[in-house]
């Protein structure tokens, strides 16, 4: 995808815009900040629904090696399994089995999703999730990468 274009302006913000900034320049600003967020946020969108579209690929992709250790391993075994070591090592959104280098709040929120319906539709609880601070600070560091790497500033030049 094209990275998404930031327009250079500097007043919107009283640490960098020159001291006679206009109104209408602020309120220029304002309006091209607004819309960077929007397509910043567009674009995660998106990212977030090609995440839905892919959950638990590897549920069906390997569907027999999942049934067979549903079928012939104990809870305790099951997730040290093949199918389930696989899984995790595959599909992003279980950290607390397997935590990717990479992870990133869109994971977290996977995760979150998918917790969540799991609880409710299984066994009608939707257990506490406790996401630890190595996770959390991981998560937050590399979305802010994604959003730095996914955007460039426009100069005008």
């Amino acid at each position: 995808m094209d990275r998404i274009k930031l327009k250079h302006d500097p007043h919107g913000d009283n640490r960098h815009a020159p001291a006679d900034t206009t109104f209408e320049q602020f309120h220029q600003a304002n309006l091209s900040h607004i819309k960077d967020v929007q397509d910043v946020m567009t674009r995660l969108s998106i990212i977030l629904d090609l995440k839905g579209k892919s959950h638990d690929t590897t549920k069906l992709t390997m569907e027999q090696q999942f049934f067979k250790d549903f079928k012939t391993l104990t809870p305790e075994q099951f997730v040290n399994g093949e199918w389930y070591q696989m899984h995790v090592h595959t599909e992003r959104h279980h950290p607390f089995a397997y935590c990717h280098d990479d992870i990133t709040l869109l994971d977290i929120l996977e995760t979150i999703v998918d917790c969540t319906c799991a609880g409710k539709a299984r066994s009608g609880v939707v257990r506490p999730l406790e996401f630890n601070q190595e996770i959390l600070e991981k998560a937050v560091k590399n979305t802010v990468k994604l959003i730095d790497d996914m955007t460039e500033v426009d100069y005008g030049k």
